[in-house]
């Protein structure tokens, strides 16, 4: 079993990498410019922080001190471990989870470079820069934190466990803990569309929807014992902030092209200035 729990960590990692691995394929020298996968990638990082997003992950941090000792954390846990039949409609979101990086960034530059529609192109860039950034990210935190996941197995007092925190350095690993990475990885990919696409309904429905799906899927699966309910808001909460400022970011590079190519092509003043271009528009 800890052979298994020790391969996990690394399943989504190698997904992102190779869809970025792909991606880059497309152009070498394109893909490390302010334009390309890697766009504004530290400046992404640093704004992911700053502003109001502060506020995402502050609140994360808020939310689980409040969830995990007022008791909402255990009482959530107890429920679920009571009602089983929650986790097997948990189950599908919380399997395909970590794949949804992958399938999304992937689906959408594939089908950008088919249809030679940059706009989907950088679309899948804000999805894969973003779920990369927050793959670091969340992996930080839990290697800091140490949360200990809701183990009814083998713990029987449960209201003590969801108040230990073990902080250090890999004092708990970085699969189980706080925030939750299945959470953050669907999350990060809803918000980067909704950041991407900020007038589209459906992709705020669907990318909203799927966020509390997910939220309600890593709490209730395995009757309770993948995450406590502070560990999916804090997730959902930390990843968003990333998401959008990502996508809000590559949307700003399709729409500078797009207003670029709608512009007239400029004349030269020397042209301007020729006899011949004075003749003619004089005549």
């Amino acid at each position: 079993m800890q052979s298994i729990q020790k391969i996990k960590p690394y399943r989504r990692a190698a997904f992102v990498a190779a869809s970025l691995m792909i991606v880059s394929l497309h152009s070498h020298a394109q893909v490390f410019s302010n334009t390309g996968l890697f766009g504004n990638m530290g400046n992404n990082v640093i704004d992911s922080f700053k502003g109001n997003n502060i506020y995402f992950h502050l609140t994360g941090i808020a939310a689980t001190a409040v969830l995990s000792t007022q008791g909402v954390d255990y009482s959530a846990e107890r429920y679920f471990n009571q009602h089983p039949e929650y986790g097997a409609l948990a189950h599908p979101v919380v399997s395909a989870a970590r794949y949804i990086p992958f399938v999304v960034g992937g689906s959408l530059f594939a089908y950008g470079k088919i249809r030679k529609d940059n706009e989907s192109v950088y679309a899948s860039f804000a999805v894969l820069q973003a779920s990369a950034i927050e793959l670091a990210y969340n992996s930080l935190l839990k290697a800091i934190t140490g949360r200990r996941n809701p183990d009814w197995r083998h713990v029987e007092n449960m209201d003590s466990l969801s108040r230990v925190f073990r902080f250090g350095f890999l004092r708990g690993g970085v699969y189980w803990g706080w925030p939750s990475g299945h959470t953050a990885a669907t999350s990060v990919v809803a918000a980067a569309l909704i950041g991407y696409y900020p007038h589209s309904t459906l992709v705020k429905v669907t990318g909203y929807s799927l966020i509390a799906y997910i939220m309600f899927g890593v709490t209730a699966n395995g009757r309770g014992g993948m995450h406590w309910l502070s560990d999916a808001v804090a997730g959902a909460l930390m990843s968003y902030a990333v998401g959008t400022t990502v996508g809000k970011y590559y949307r700003s590079v399709i729409d500078r092209q797009q207003h670029a190519s709608t512009q007239p092509p400029s004349v030269p003043s020397s042209i301007m200035n020729t006899p011949l271009l004075n003749f003619s528009i004089r005549f």
